[in-house]
């Protein structure tokens, strides 16, 4: 039954469509879920491809994820949207997804609408193990897609990452030094150690296996997809500016996330970054709007052009600095800090790669080492060696992204907030010109002492007598 706030050009695009989304128990899955179910809640149904697990259900699965604060809002809202999530079993290391052939009949005859957000985002991941995931199961989703009759709009979800190899990002698809079918094929056949002294010289040019991956996936849209395809471009998503709660964050143990936790927590002391560039950070929801607004703009556009529509989605030019990211957390962590620290939270930053390892192997490895040793003697398990090791690995993933500064073409981006109408631009805003960057790093912060450290006000007291010691 439609609402009577069902009227915007966006919502009546999405109204009685069928959704799959090939990740939706992730970050980014999970904030697209809700928002499109809850501003646009005539959507016909959404199928979620999750992984089967041996003790738990696809359905026991979701339930789980429904608990999450995140759909607090919308139970309230719209107390129907459970019935309209269908789960649907499968893998991305898998051939074919492994999807059974009833579901994937059932997808081809009724899925409309595309969202591939399934990758894998371990930067430095088995390389064969990355190239199956985001690049064969890719070609896998765009063969399916070609079988749906009914398909209105089909988005992949890259990075804009995925081109860092070049310091100008346009939003089209670029010529990469290798055919994804060539990729494919060495991965499927060749030994692991073989695929990857084949395969290293030409990946060399993108700082770690994540990146590569998605360069190629982008590059199968060159010759496999058709005009209902477009490639949405995020910089590093992190928490929610606003909705559906404010500093909403689900993950904060790879990449930049596990970096702010370890930095929060006194852990980490020095990191290689040029503080004076800039920290290339969008928040999720602001994110999840631009993905839903480019699938509607995508069909929107069909008629007028042949061409994969490319949205870069990445920070105005006033967005924050490494540096003023970095301060602007540690000031805010002196009013609020927090109770499971280890020590003072502090940071140094080195653009030269030699003082910076010399001060991680005196300041944060040799600590660890004696404090190890000390445990050992009076009983205790070591696991500061084990710690620091993981802490080096977060630092080390976000280096290449901490020491180059690149510009973006955003023409696509620009003219799809410009096409919208007044009521679509209200309800999926994703203009970050005038961007308060000030309050989202406080509530950044705040949401990520929250939802990801379980710290509340009722242990500032403890935590504030702690800090001043």
């Amino acid at each position: 039954m439609k609402t009577e706030a069902y009227s915007t050009p966006i919502q009546n695009f999405y109204a009685s469509q069928t959704i799959f989304i090939t990740e939706g128990t992730g970050f980014l899955g999970k904030m697209l879920i809700e928002k499109l179910l809850r501003s646009c809640p005539d959507i016909s149904m959404i199928y979620v491809m999750v992984r089967s697990q041996k003790d738990k259900s696809p359905e026991n699965l979701l339930d789980e994820m429904l608990e999450d604060p995140l759909y607090d809002r919308i139970k309230k809202e719209v107390p129907y949207f459970r019935k309209k999530i269908i789960p649907i079993i499968g893998d991305c290391n898998i051939k074919d997804l492994g999807l059974s052939e009833s579901d994937r009949n059932m997808l081809i005859n009724k899925v409309k609408i595309i969202f591939h957000i399934a990758t894998n985002m371990q930067f430095y991941e088995n390389l064969k193990i990355s190239t199956i995931v985001n690049v064969d199961a890719t070609a896998t989703i765009i063969k399916l897609a070609t079988c749906m009759w009914k398909l209105k709009s089909f988005i992949h979800v890259s990075t804009i990452y995925s081109n860092c190899h070049v310091k100008h990002i346009e939003e089209r698809i670029y010529s990469y030094p290798i055919n994804h079918k060539h990729l494919i094929t060495f991965a499927r056949n060749l030994p692991e150690n073989i695929f990857e002294e084949k395969i290293s010289k030409i990946s060399s040019q993108w700082p770690n296996t994540f990146t590569f991956t998605k360069a190629i996936s982008e590059g199968l849209f060159k010759t496999e997809a058709a005009s209902r395809f477009g490639i949405f471009r995020p910089a590093i998503v992190i928490s929610s500016a606003s909705e559906p709660l404010i500093g909403w964050i689900d993950n904060m143990y790879s990449g930049l996330s596990g970096f702010a936790r370890s930095l929060l927590l006194g852990i980490v002391r020095f990191h290689h970054c040029n503080g004076a560039y800039k920290a290339n950070i969008v928040p999720v929801d602001f994110t999840v709007n631009a993905l839903i607004a480019s699938a509607y703009d995508v069909c929107s556009q069909y008629c007028h052009t042949d061409n994969v529509l490319v949205y870069n989605f990445v920070p105005p030019v006033d967005g924050p600095t490494w540096n003023e990211y970095i301060h602007a957390l540690l000031d805010i962590n002196k009013i609020y800090p927090l109770r499971n620290a280890i020590y003072l939270p502090l940071m140094t930053l080195f653009k030269h790669k030699i003082p910076y390892r010399f001060c991680v192997w005196f300041g944060h490895f040799l600590p660890a080492l004696l404090l190890d040793a000390a445990s050992i003697c009076i009983g205790r398990s070591p696991s500061m060696w084990k710690l620091y090791m993981k802490v080096d690995k977060f630092c080390k993933a976000i280096e290449p992204f901490c020491n180059t500064e690149w510009t973006y073409s955003i023409d696509n981006v620009q003219s799809m907030w410009d096409n919208l109408e007044e009521k679509d631009k209200q309800l999926f805003n994703f203009n970050m010109m005038e961007f308060n960057w000030t309050e989202y790093l406080i509530n950044h912060y705040q949401g990520m002492r929250l939802y990801r450290l379980n710290e509340n006000d009722s242990m500032l007291k403890v935590s504030r007598m702690k800090y001043t010691r």
